[in-house]
């Protein structure tokens, strides 16, 4: 009993010293490890701080201690980033001789190389490693991604190219290969593998559209569009059945607003779909007529009509191409009276055929003013509109139709017919947009008749509209008003009275008025309005040079004057369109956004000088 008892003793006191031994390993190894990381904090510490010698010394330290990959790593870079590359070269090779298949420690060789003056040997040098690359995906990826990093690109491509044509590999590698391109700034190259890769992967279209898009963000130069539009126009004719290259055509089309293109590719695919895009290109006529291209927008809506006179959108196109043709007309200053009485023709003939419905107010809208502003049927123009009033409509639908009535009052001289519709409309609207339409052409009234205090004072409230156009309008006419009033207010009159004789179409009374004013009230003010002024009616009377010769007197001789940005987009309009003079055209876009940054029209400006550059390249 006795020698069990101390044999127990002596065994729990054993076991007491075996624990307090493991206990002191522990600590001196947590001891070891807590050195460890503080090693690591601090070398990293230095690194950030590009303290790289420091940083240099400790990553030596740590590499010897435990031998571990980072801790080379980071050591070296460290010495690339002191520019000792003897050193670097040195450290590599040994390393290397322990570990090699390490392809960054191979790639990072082979960077000192090249940062040592002798590019030739460091391609030599990686020419003779990625032969060792295992023919796997991953690997070449892996190796790849290194030789980019360090700008090896060409190499990187011959790696992808030898993947690519390993059919054990299965991969061709066209995404990966297009990111390098890119990276390169080879866009040609680049643009292919996107497309390639898109063709394999068609479910990656959004994808690949992204990447265009970035391309052309950052494209500092120009060159990417052509790419990208040769390459799509190259791709949809080699292969004129795969939908998303003829897609990706029609969405490059649109973001370089060529709508020509974008509507032939939407017409073939809307051929081969039996009608699947049929939206789209109503779209596109729509999006066309905003930017002024209106024969784009006139053969896509007569397209639609042309398929059928029932499908889904021949109302829409019906609608759309009446409201383009005389659009057209508009812009380029018909007064052709033949022309719109076959128009009109037109629009009564449909008008029976779909009949006199809410649907087709726009189409009665433009009927109005045909008849009241180029025929002169006033009478008709008023009824027909009286008519619409007494459909079911909306009160938006109904305040614009009031509006449109108010318009041919003012045009026959029943000032107080108008004033009381526009006041109508603007109570009943409040806050809409059209609410401020019907407050400006109420102040434009006054203005017309001699109320200079009214239409400023209600022009003041306008100029904080929130439609860009109409505050814009209001500025303007509030500016004519006062400015002209600081000089002479009989000059300022006339002024008034040649605008209502404009509006009138009243031409030949409005240049006698305009003249009286440069004979009795020229001035710095006055001038540059008349001419503005004289500028519009040689539009209407077919007379382009006078009116290009005119606006240049505005924004050449009154350069300060609040309507020469006015007069350079007009002209720019006019030189693009009527006088196909298109680089004088972007050299007046060019001078409008380059000098008066704060016009509203900036940003149309550029639109247009961008559109004609790539059209004249």
């Amino acid at each position: 009993m006795m020698r069990s008892s101390r044999f127990f003793r002596f065994l729990a006191f054993f076991s007491l010293i075996f624990l307090l031994c493991v206990s002191l390993q522990n600590i001196d190894a947590q001891n070891v490890n807590n050195q460890r990381q503080l090693d690591e904090r601090l070398a990293r510490e230095f690194y950030y701080k590009k303290d790289y010698e420091k940083a240099r010394d400790i990553f030596k330290n740590l590499y010897d201690k435990y031998q571990q990959v980072n801790y080379f790593t980071q050591y070296a870079d460290c010495l690339i980033l002191m520019g000792d590359y003897d050193a670097a070269e040195k450290a590599y090779k040994s390393f290397l001789k322990q570990n090699p298949r390490n392809w960054k420690s191979h790639v990072d060789l082979a960077y000192v190389y090249s940062q040592q003056g002798d590019n030739p040997k460091a391609v030599k040098y990686l020419n003779k490693v990625v032969k060792d690359v295992p023919d796997t995906k991953s690997a070449i990826i892996e190796v790849t991604n290194l030789l980019r990093n360090r700008n090896f690109n060409d190499i990187a491509i011959a790696l992808f190219e030898r993947g690519a044509n390993n059919p054990n590999v299965n991969y061709k590698f066209y995404l990966e290969k297009a990111y390098t391109y890119n990276s390169m700034l080879d866009f040609e190259n680049a643009t292919d593998c996107y497309l390639m890769y898109l063709k394999e992967n068609p479910e990656q279209y959004e994808m690949v559209k992204t990447r265009f898009r970035v391309m052309m963000m950052y494209d500092l130069n120009g060159n990417v569009d052509d790419v990208i539009r040769m390459a799509l126009l190259r791709k949809t004719q080699e292969d004129p059945e795969n939908e998303e290259f003829s897609s990706l055509l029609m969405w490059y089309s649109l973001q370089q607003q060529d709508y020509e293109l974008a509507l032939m590719q939407l017409k073939a695919l809307d051929k081969r779909g039996n009608g699947d895009y049929e939206n789209d290109i109503l779209y596109i006529a729509q999006i066309a007529g905003d930017n002024r291209q209106y024969d784009i927008a006139i053969e896509a809506y007569d397209y639609l009509l042309k398929k059928s006179d029932e499908g889904v959108f021949y109302l829409q196109a019906t609608v759309g191409l009446i409201k383009t043709e005389y659009r057209k007309a508009v812009a380029e200053g018909n007064h052709d009276k033949v022309f719109y009485e076959n128009l009109s023709k037109k629009i009564d003939e449909v008008l029976v055929k779909i009949g006199h419905s809410t649907d087709m107010l726009q189409v009665i809208a433009v009927q109005a003013d045909i008849l009241a502003f180029e025929l002169g049927r006033y009478d008709e123009a008023k009824t027909l509109i009286n008519n619409a009033l007494e459909m079911n409509l909306s009160l938006k639908s109904k305040a614009e139709m009031k509006m449109k009535l108010a318009d041919v009052y003012l045009l026959t001289d029943e000032v107080w017919e108008a004033t009381l519709l526009y006041s109508q409309v603007e109570k009943s609207m409040k806050n809409e947009p059209i609410a401020h339409d019907a407050r400006f052409k109420n102040a434009q009234l006054r203005y017309f008749i001699g109320e200079f205090e009214w239409a400023n004072t209600a022009l003041e409230i306008l100029k904080a509209a929130t439609s860009k156009l109409v505050a814009n309008d209001a500025m303007t006419l509030s500016l004519t008003i006062s400015d002209n009033l600081e000089y002479d207010t009989i000059g300022l009159r006339r002024l008034a009275k040649a605008d209502y004789y404009i509006y009138q179409r009243k031409y030949d009374l409005a240049n006698q008025m305009l003249d009286s004013i440069v004979a009795y009230n020229p001035n710095e003010v006055s001038l540059p309005n008349v001419f503005y002024r004289k500028a519009k009616i040689a539009i209407n009377d077919g007379d382009f040079e006078l009116a290009d010769s005119l606006y240049r007197r505005v924004y050449e001789g009154y350069a300060d004057s609040y309507i020469a940005d006015e007069a350079l987009i007009d002209d720019a309009l006019l030189l693009e369109n009527q006088l196909n003079r298109k680089e004088d055209a972007m050299e007046c876009y060019s001078k409008l956004f380059d000098y008066y940054t704060a016009s509203v029209y900036v940003a149309q400006a550029r639109k247009s000088y961008r559109r004609l550059r790539d059209e004249l390249k």
